[in-house]
């Protein structure tokens, strides 16, 4: 039975959503709202041309606490590996990540926009709590000089705001390599965006590495920053700071009621893992090199062992994609030739996260009984992060001998729907302990709940998980704290584990002959039912925006593992 929630409830959620005034605009053109008619989606005839393309900015811009980034490509680009002769630059491989483009993603700018629109009242709350981790350097900047906080209008996002060049920057070198080693690092105190930079000025700036007794003269000479090391840059700690998100709360009556959301809990979920005591975030998200590296091009700077590499490989291939092919729209600084190292860095990654095998079979009566193993090989869960991203289960039994298919769930239709998944307004897929109908897929994904218990995609109304089922990490702990715990049928079910999932499937009345079992274990950074929840907002230009570059790109999943074996019925 799938979970339901009444059309009446949608409705009158949909009438309250649209009823919301308010929201933003970065200034491109068509500039404040696109108007329309009600029956009419503003956008359907808009194309990339309607939209004015970026303003550059100035990578190589100063402030009085922060350097860009192509102020320390100067030294930190043009570096190798010893082990094997490939260009491990710095800059140039973190300007082709998610890191590196934070500020300019499309669909993060689009959801802030409508988050706005949906709840006016707590413009300044959205846009200061957003712009915190993806835009750090203006927002830190800014809170120093007694400067709003802001993101639309006049703020971070207009060229002539004095914070627009460290906004663009995204999450740069001098903004990571300031952060504190406080003791709220890696606690509640620490989450959400509160790192600490301090307020030196000139030279005493340090700039925070894992090296000891590093040699300073060249970065002081070069940008004014002191290199200092810090223990703290090898920990994960240090990356809870943006990766563990508590939101506040708006409730029914339209007020902050004190209360949190946990948006994500990357951290927290690798804490309650076994990975806690084998592998940190840097191990796995900024590989090692084969050998040591000249961090330097200048400066006379030995070798130094081990280097993480500065991919920040993450699973949004989806992103990447629509970055690359949209540069000069969007105003990325990364070439194309950068991007698709990152994309293939990428898909490598998410292949290797997780897998599908296909377990015992059994066959009786024309009855066909068998079970899908799904393993978790990342150390929080998968997928993890924003609750935008869902996997999900195609599995197909078909004729060998002329492909005909008797039994298939979880397959695509043309306008990037799940065949038989409800993922709407309406309701949502339960999780499954054993599919024996087409119209059950099982999808691995959090589903957001207000404070009325009502199903939303919108963040700031989020009060709790209706369900989450995304697998545990192995060895996850059963004292870990509810943000991370399963919610829905999951938490019920013996077979959901750390570290795994075992969906049984039945297929009945199949007549006797030889047939072939197909499994693919597939994943998606931005949901069918997220993206239409958020489109409802397509009067609004970054929301119109994201719309035309999302039907213009082919890239919308991704494929991680599959497996199949061969049955025959008697």
């Amino acid at each position: 039975m799938k979970a339901l929630l009444s059309l009446i409830i949608s409705i009158v959620f949909l009438f309250f959503v649209s009823a919301c005034g308010g929201g933003g605009s970065s200034g491109s053109a068509p500039s404040g709202e696109i108007t329309a008619p009600v029956d009419t989606p503003p956008d359907d005839n808009l194309a990339l041309d309607d939209f004015e393309d970026a303003v550059p900015h100035d990578t190589s811009f100063t402030s009085a606490h922060f350097s860009g980034s192509q102020n320390c490509a100067q030294c930190h680009d043009g570096i190798t590996d010893t082990g094997n002769g490939k260009d491990v630059s710095l800059v140039k491989a973190w300007s082709g990540t998610m890191m590196g483009n934070a500020a300019i993603d499309p669909l993060y700018l689009a959801k802030v926009a409508s988050e706005v629109k949906r709840n006016p009242d707590f413009k300044e709350v959205i846009e200061a709590k957003c712009s915190r981790c993806h835009m750090p350097m203006a927002h830190v900047e800014a809170g120093f000089a007694d400067d709003a906080v802001v993101m639309f209008g006049d703020g971070f996002l207009n060229p002539e705001n004095p914070h627009y060049y460290a906004a663009k920057d995204s999450v740069s070198c001098t903004l990571c390599h300031q952060i504190k080693d406080t003791p709220q690092l890696g606690t509640v105190e620490g989450y959400s965006g509160k790192f600490v930079i301090a307020e030196n000025f000139g030279t005493d700036r340090k700039s925070y590495g894992q090296y000891t007794n590093p040699k300073t003269g060249p970065m002081i000479n070069s940008v004014a920053f002191t290199p200092t090391y810090s223990a703290h840059m090898d920990k994960s700690k240090l990356c809870a700071t943006c990766h563990n998100l508590n939101t506040p709360v708006i409730d029914a009556q339209g007020s902050l009621n004190g209360d949190t959301f946990p948006e994500q809990a990357v951290y927290t979920e690798w804490e309650y893992s076994d990975f806690n005591r084998t592998k940190s975030c840097q191990d796995c998200h900024m590989p090692q090199t084969e050998g040591s590296v000249v961090i330097s091009s200048r400066g006379n700077v030995g070798p130094r062992s081990p280097f993480h590499q500065h991919q920040f490989i993450g699973a949004n291939t989806y992103m990447l994609e629509i970055l690359k092919n949209n540069r000069i729209k969007l105003g990325a600084a990364a070439d194309t030739a950068i991007f698709e190292e990152s994309i293939s860095n990428t898909r490598d990654f998410l292949k290797a996260a997780a897998d599908v095998t296909i377990g015992s079979i059994i066959t009786a009566n024309g009855t066909l009984n068998f079970s899908v193993l799904v393993r978790n090989h990342s150390g929080h869960k998968f997928p993890t992060s924003l609750p935008s991203r869902r996997a999900w289960l195609h599995v197909k039994v078909t004729k060998t001998s002329d492909q005909t298919v008797v039994f298939e769930s979880g397959a695509l239709n043309s306008e990037g729907q799940i065949i038989g998944v409800d993922d709407n307004a309406e309701g949502y897929e339960e999780h499954y302990k054993k599919i024996d109908e087409s119209s059950e897929v099982q999808v691995y994904e959090p589903i957001m709940a207000d404070t009325d218990g009502k199903m939303t995609y919108t963040f700031m109304k989020a009060a709790r998980y209706l369900k989450d089922n995304r697998i545990l990490p192995l060895g996850f702990k059963s004292n870990a704290p509810d943000d991370v715990k399963p919610y829905g049928e999951a938490a019920d079910d013996s077979d959901f584990v750390g570290g795994s999932d075992t969906v049984v499937y039945e297929v009945d009345n199949i007549p006797s002959g030889d047939y072939t079992i197909f499994v693919t274990l597939h994943y998606q950074t931005a949901s069918y039912g997220f993206m239409q929840d958020l489109y409802r907002d397509a009067a609004l230009t970054e929301v119109a925006l994201m719309k035309v570059l999302n039907r213009n790109t082919q890239n919308h999943y991704e494929t991680i593992s599959t497996d199949s074996a061969s049955v025959t019925i008697p």
